[in-house]
């Protein structure tokens, strides 16, 4: 199967209103700002777009939505969250008659180990008609796949075109060593290793969009051999993704936020959303323009609290 484009595919948040409903206009917006960036693709439905907390109207409104938004200009992956194999079959049809390119498919609720997960995956991706990749996460789900695992999935299914890595650079290496020849491997985790993961031989990168275009001009660099370039930038990048990347509730909440107000959007966080969630803290917000600064983004006008 074609491959997808080598670079950095940016990850769209769940931006709300004041109401707690799915923000239609700046959800358009979000899309058109990830692809002037210069984001390669776009991925709908991840971990920070929380879709643990959407509902299954909302997750699929997000699909219709993205894929009239990107109208053809960067492929759309969908990130394929249902609990169980058989719901995640049918999330993959709807993806698949709305446009998407590929489908990233996580370890479904009825996984616990490597045995039910390989199970689970085997049977989505038998009925799977788009191209796929599975998102082995184990430090954010809880469950993940050996490389041994994933190269037996790779015989077993042509279809399966890619891995979403998100642990290590020296482990994300050793995935691209044993299967780099079949599939194409994606970090993600923010940032984090990004350089060290491009020297490992990753084919992309799958941020949320706060400082994406900073981490595509990494990988611009990278691209060209300008390492040192590189790696100057990384150093000024890094304080901000460790603050951001501590866990999915700190991107949900200050990653989203710095976007809003690098985008002159407004921020609504998913305490106004049936389920709650956190909400930033004074001295979160006085972090988080620090590490704004550092990165050369005025931060005159932000809230203080």
């Amino acid at each position: 199967m074609d491959k997808l484009p080598r670079g950095v595919h940016t990850v769209l948040y769940a931006l709300f209103n004041q109401h707690g409903e799915l923000d239609r206009d700046a959800m358009r917006r979000q899309v058109d700002i990830a692809i002037d960036q210069g984001a390669v693709g776009i991925v709908t439905l991840g971990l920070a777009t929380e879709v643990r907390h959407l509902t299954a109207v909302q997750r699929r409104q997000m699909v219709e939505w993205n894929t009239r938004d990107i109208a053809g200009r960067v492929p759309l992956a969908v990130t394929i969250f249902e609990p169980t194999p058989d719901e995640q079959i049918a999330a993959i049809a709807h993806a698949a008659d709305h446009g998407a390119a590929w489908v990233i498919v996580q370890p479904p609720a009825t996984a616990h180990d490597e045995a039910t997960l390989t199970a689970a995956f085997d049977q989505v991706l038998r009925q799977c008609p788009i191209r796929a990749a599975i998102q082995n996460a184990p430090q954010f789900i809880g469950v993940g796949l050996s490389v041994a695992a994933i190269k037996a999935l790779s015989d077993r299914h042509p279809n399966l075109i890619a891995v979403k890595q998100e642990v290590s650079a020296v482990e994300t290496a050793a995935l691209v060593d044993a299967v780099g020849d079949r599939l194409q491997v994606f970090s993600g985790r923010g940032g984090l290793e990004l350089i060290d993961c491009i020297q490992g031989g990753i084919d992309g990168h799958v941020p949320a969009p706060e400082y994406a275009d900073f981490l595509i001009g990494i990988w611009a660099h990278m691209a060209a051999g300008r390492e040192d370039e590189a790696r100057a930038a990384y150093a000024r990048v890094l304080p901000m993704a460790t603050f951001v990347v501590q866990s999915l509730d700190s991107l949900t909440v200050y990653g989203k936020l710095l976007f809003c107000l690098r985008n002159g959007l407004d921020f609504h966080p998913r305490a106004s959303v049936s389920g709650g969630g956190p909400v930033p803290t004074p001295f979160g917000l006085r972090a988080l323009a620090g590490h704004a600064r550092m990165l050369g983004i005025d931060t005159a006008r932000w809230p203080t609290s």
